[in-house]
């Protein structure tokens, strides 16, 4: 064979081994099989892919079938992917006319003459790492990835390898043939997660503590050249704690579509144009799905991200306090699923009258609001509200619950006392709501007394001796008392008046 028809098909399968995204170019490892001179068929061989993931660092360059030194930073190793080798027929590497075929072959020709004879890689290693068993033949091999990882959005691209490799006159070193061959081909691969959004400190969204937000968030996948995302959708799928939340309260933000690129910087993307949101609350989901234009837009931003910020309200509480719900993603026809937790609580306020030592009596028709800090409890403003509601009132048995309201500190204040009763003067008082229901029991939580003493009797003007009858006959009988001794004056002055006339 030619030097210039070797360095032809040296040139044609080192492009096409690792299509998908592959290695980058290194010395050969010591162990590296490599030998000069004629194809030797008594040597043994051997193909060994390394699978890792697809990202905006990868290296591009193509793979020259030599391992790789350790340490070399290649990404996240993938497990679970399965690779089959099919030899294409007609294709004699023992002579200068089969690998004048070779190369001129391309992954998608060579696809159109495969023979019977197909090798099965193991699942790869947690350190991404498949082999083929050691029997493989000289000759040229369509590699395609039958099993996808986990994580894995498209399958690698298939690509030809021959058995042995060679070098050629650019390879270093330069002319020889490798026996054990090693490819690099990468997935591409996308990240979803599921997590609660807290609402900004002191805002309406804090103040309406029923809210549950949730960012279903997934990474736009890096593609090896020449793919596109042919489809991306996110489903929200709640349970019957949660229902979605059409018109928020005011001051709070609805359900919102997000995408940035690999550098975090928001994109403008419209709804019904490049994306559309569809609820159906009967069935508790909610779907974004992007539009032909959309997934062109997105096909441009890989390495960017898409966040689905979904807003829900609680109306239950599970026994343990748990909210889970669940989303999926759907991208290139990848199918994943996350979950999400956050805790929620509720509070419950008792009324009472305080005695001493006597059995406490509850009180109906105390009226509290509640609060996010305490400046906003002595002022009595901005209360939170839980579903329109801002003020919570005592039934018969002294007891008012305030349903749903996420975990935190509080301040709780009366603003109206039971009829007949004073405001408590421990008012407002700061508690605690934790994840789960009431419980008046120990361990005691989301649970609070307000202790209350009738008003006094000294606030009214009471009757000495039991009527206003009473009252009048001794303001009588003291003018009668006064009139009396006025007279009796009167008449001493004349008596002593007429003696001294007489004299």
């Amino acid at each position: 064979m030619s030097s210039s028809t070797l360095r032809r098909v040296t040139a044609a399968i080192g492009a096409i081994v690792l299509a998908a995204g592959a290695a980058i170019v290194a010395t050969a490892p010591a162990q590296a099989v490599t030998l000069p001179g004629n194809i030797d068929s008594t040597q043994a061989r051997s193909l060994t892919v390394h699978k890792y993931a697809l990202g905006p660092n990868s290296p591009q360059q193509a793979g020259t079938g030599q391992q790789l030194p350790a340490g070399t930073n290649l990404g996240t190793p993938l497990a679970g992917a399965v690779f089959t080798a099919t030899q294409v027929a007609g294709v004699d590497l023992t002579t200068p006319e089969g690998w004048t075929i070779a190369g001129n072959l391309t992954p998608q020709t060579a696809a159109n003459r495969l023979s019977t004879t197909t090798f099965t890689s193991t699942a790869s290693a947690s350190n991404g790492t498949a082999t083929f068993p050691s029997d493989m033949p000289i000759g040229l091999f369509y590699v395609q990835e039958t099993v996808l990882p986990a994580e894995a959005t498209n399958p690698t691209a298939p690509f030809l390898v021959s058995l042995p490799l060679p070098t050629g006159s650019q390879g270093a070193p330069a002319n020889q043939w490798i026996y054990d061959v090693h490819v690099y081909p990468k997935n591409a691969v996308t990240e979803l997660t599921k997590t609660r959004v807290p609402a900004p400190a002191n805002s309406a969204e804090a103040r309406n503590p029923d809210l549950i937000r949730w960012a279903i968030s997934s990474t736009i996948p890096t593609l090896a050249a020449g793919d596109s995302i042919s489809n991306f959708s996110l489903v929200d799928t709640i349970p019957a704690d949660l229902t979605f939340v059409g018109t928020p309260p005011a001051g709070v933000s609805p359900t919102t579509v997000t995408v940035t690129n690999s550098a975090g910087l928001a994109q403008n993307f419209v709804a019904g144009t490049d994306y559309n949101v569809v609820t159906d609350a009967a069935a508790g989901t909610s779907t974004l799905t992007f539009t032909p234009s959309g997934l062109t837009r997105l096909t441009g931003l890989q390495g960017g991200v898409v966040s689905f910020n979904v807003l829900t309200r609680a109306v239950s509480i599970p026994a343990d306090g748990r909210i889970v719900n669940s989303a999926t993603g759907n991208i290139n026809g990848l199918t994943t699923t996350v979950t999400g937790v956050t805790p929620i609580g509720q509070l419950t306020v008792l009324a009472y009258e305080s005695t001493n030592g006597s059995p406490r009596v509850p009180l109906a028709g105390a009226i509290y609001q509640v609060y996010l800090n305490q400046n906003d409890a002595n002022l009595q403003q901005n209360p939170i509200s839980i579903n329109g509601a801002t003020n919570w009132t005592t039934g018969a048995n002294g007891l008012v619950e305030i349903p749903i309201i996420t975990p935190g500190n509080y301040y709780v204040r009366e603003i109206t006392p039971p009829a007949g009763f004073n405001l408590p003067q421990s008012n407002p008082v700061q508690t605690a709501v934790v994840a789960g229901p009431t419980s008046t029991v120990p361990p005691v939580q989301n649970y609070i007394e307000f202790g209350h003493t009738q008003v006094s009797a000294a606030n009214f003007l009471l009757p000495l001796t039991g009527g206003d009858g009473g009252l009048w006959f001794g303001l009588g009988g003291g003018a009668l008392v006064v009139i009396a001794l006025g007279a009796a004056v009167v008449v001493s002055r004349r008596r002593a008046l007429a003696e001294r006339a007489a004299a």
